[in-house]
């Protein structure tokens, strides 16, 4: 069942601390930083991007016209995140293949092996992205609990199908760390508290009998585009 995890209480800009692989973000509230909405939006048909669209280099799977956008905030270590991945996800692939939604996937890592599963997933691009979205989240209990920085370039790379030399290249790029810090910052300021959030044209859905209730929503959705 798709669950909520506690809201997190932190500081956005905590999250510069996961460099420790094991260790989930704490801070106190003065001292986050608030983030400036990114100017590299491109907007969607629906607006599905909470009134500013998609980032220009956000994966996501459909049409950028497609009616229903469904964007999901996840931590690639959240057990209910995989959950939703392996119950939901596969039934999403009906609707964007028939352009009817577009699917955008966001990380908002919980811990530091999230963190640099992340970072190496953002150097593939297109089926090849989400195809290692799939095996980290199919192979999450595997990988997830951290350990050396070793111990996670030998496992998350074998799952991304990177070497572990292009997974370290990709982890110390300072350019996604500050891209997706300041992403991270950005959700929080869009109210984004835990994982998985899942919002549906721009609205939060926060569902209490799992993926069935946001199939329904849009089941509903695909219902009224053929009236």
């Amino acid at each position: 069942m798709l669950k909520l995890v506690a809201p997190l209480g932190v500081a956005a800009a905590a999250l510069l601390v996961l460099a420790s692989p094991s260790l989930a973000q704490e801070s106190t509230a003065d001292e986050t930083t608030a983030a400036e909405p990114a100017a590299d939006y491109v907007m969607l048909a629906s607006d599905g991007g909470l009134g500013t669209g998609v980032y220009d280099d956000d994966t996501y799977e459909g049409l950028p016209d497609a009616p229903i956008v469904l964007i999901e905030y996840a931590s690639l270590t959240c057990p209910h995140c995989a959950a939703f991945h392996d119950e939901g996800y596969p039934e999403l692939k009906e609707y964007i293949d028939a352009g009817q939604l577009a699917y955008v996937f966001r990380d908002f890592p919980l811990d530091g092996a999230a963190y640099r599963a992340a970072l190496s997933a953002r150097c593939l691009q297109g089926e090849a992205y989400f195809g290692a979205i799939d095996a980290l989240f199919a192979n999450q209990r595997d990988w997830s609990r951290g350990g050396s920085e070793d111990d996670l370039a030998r496992e998350i790379s074998a799952l991304t199908g990177q070497t572990e030399d292009e997974y370290k290249s990709c982890v110390g790029n300072t350019e996604n760390q500050q891209k997706l810090i300041e992403r991270y910052n950005t959700a929080i300021d869009l109210g984004v508290d835990g994982t998985p959030r899942i919002y549906i044209n721009g609205e939060l859905y926060t569902p209490n009998r799992g993926w069935s209730q946001i199939g329904d929503e849009i089941a509903r959705l695909v219902k009224k585009l053929k009236v």
